[in-house]
């Protein structure tokens, strides 16, 4: 019996993902989502475009002590250069992300946690303080 092939990466032939990475995409897939359809409508070439991004790094992202939020970081980064922020008003760049995600995105306190790779404290704090 053989195993089945590796998934490739769509549309670049003789290219495989690493399942570290596999994996990380299919666990922050769906915030991140949530995070470019808050954006723009057309989230799809966005999204695919920015996890490219991650993917382009990856290597240097495992090599982080913090890899969760080094990849938060690359992808918002890849985000914003295709899609405009939202006039909402924010003392710091990760408050802003953490209020896109929870008050719009509609993630928990603990997912926007584990999607910006910050602690549940410091997220707590940056929705508190949020100047609405």
């Amino acid at each position: 019996m053989t195993a089945p092939p590796e998934p490739r990466a769509h549309g670049v032939p003789g290219i495989v993902l690493p399942a570290a990475f596999r994996a990380f995409h299919t666990l922050h897939e769906p915030a991140y989502r949530a995070y470019v359809d808050a954006h723009t409508t057309a989230s799809g070439p966005v999204l695919g475009r920015a996890f490219g991004e991650l993917a382009a790094h990856w290597s240097q992202i495992m090599l982080r002590t913090d890899p969760a939020a080094y990849a938060w970081d690359l992808f918002t980064t890849a985000v914003h250069t295709c899609a405009d922020r939202i006039p909402i008003p924010a003392t710091s760049r990760l408050q802003y992300e953490a209020v896109v995600l929870h008050h719009i995105a509609s993630c928990t306190l603990d997912l926007t946690s584990k999607t910006t790779g910050r602690p549940p404290e410091k997220i707590r704090h940056l929705l508190r303080t949020w100047p609405t």
